[in-house]
């Protein structure tokens, strides 16, 4: 008898701990799944703030330098970057970093195609709904991705590169950059010759160095057809864009010019040949 107390005292003492333990089990999970809760609403609630911050930056830079200044911009998109660049790992900070981007343009109602690079994304929440400019800085940003930029050398490669439309254009396989335009502009005016000025205060102002090389002549026109020669340019970068602004205007009276001269090369290479072949006759002959 006493063995069969002790036997149901033993079992209700086992029954009591194991209902404990599930217990103490069932509560750590709860408590588990409530950080992990926590950690996710947190880190999203972390990435809305970040966009926001980034967002009020751009309006910033849009509502004071925006057409002057582009190193405010390269500084937003190094962010933009270094943002993806934080959520690329497979740690639980990067997870809930994504997570957060996920709610954040939930929240802000975005649409993307599936395919969609999370930079452009990136991208969109920072800038807003300028597809253009989505779609150039996307560009950018994934370009030195696929370069391996780091981080900290962002700002340097879009200055290095020309700049964002360089960079977009360079994208392109039928567009020309502003580079290739100043290459053929410069091409195009060596073929014209609009008069000649000459003076003592012109030749002082320019290098001698630099001769045979282009210059920028910033003039005013008159009435009777004269121009007054106000002051010289000799900095690369003026004449480049001088001349990339000429083909860009003329550009089809150019690209006809390129086709003449094709066309009389191609002729004369055939005349050659026709030479060539009839000496070649006579000698054997």
């Amino acid at each position: 008898m006493q063995t069969n107390t002790s036997f149901v005292t033993s079992a209700q003492s086992t029954t009591a701990n194991s209902g404990s333990e599930l217990a103490q089990s069932t509560t750590a999970n709860v408590v588990q799944n409530d950080n992990s809760a926590l950690a996710t609403a947190h880190a999203s609630s972390s990435v809305r703030n970040h966009f926001e911050q980034l967002a009020v930056e751009r309006e910033a830079w849009e509502s004071t330098v925006y057409r002057t200044n582009n190193e405010q911009l390269y500084v937003l998109l190094q962010k933009c970057y270094q943002t993806y660049q934080a959520m690329s790992g497979g740690e639980d900070e990067a997870g809930n970093l994504r997570k957060g981007l996920a709610d954040y343009i939930k929240t802000k109602g975005y649409q993307f195609k599936s395919g969609t690079h999370t930079l452009v994304k990136i991208v969109k929440c920072v800038f807003g709904n300028d597809r253009r400019r989505v779609s150039a800085y996307g560009i950018v940003l994934r370009t030195a991705l696929a370069r391996k930029i780091s981080v900290i050398e962002i700002p340097d490669f879009i200055r290095s590169e020309g700049g964002v439309e360089e960079i977009r254009l360079a994208k392109s396989p039928n567009a020309m950059t502003a580079k290739l335009k100043a290459q053929a502009g410069a091409e195009a005016v060596q073929t014209s010759n609009l008069g000649v000025f000459a003076s003592n205060a012109l030749g002082s102002k320019l290098d001698a160095g630099n001769i045979g090389k282009t210059v920028v002549l910033i003039c005013t026109w008159q009435a009777d057809g004269s121009v007054i020669v106000r002051s010289v340019v000799q900095s690369d970068t003026a004449v480049n864009a001088a001349l990339a602004c000429h083909y860009s205007a003329n550009k089809d009276a150019i690209k006809q010019v390129v086709v003449e001269k094709q066309a009389a090369n191609d002729e004369q290479i055939k005349h050659d040949a026709i030479a060539v072949a009839t000496q070649a006759a006579v000698v054997n002959a």
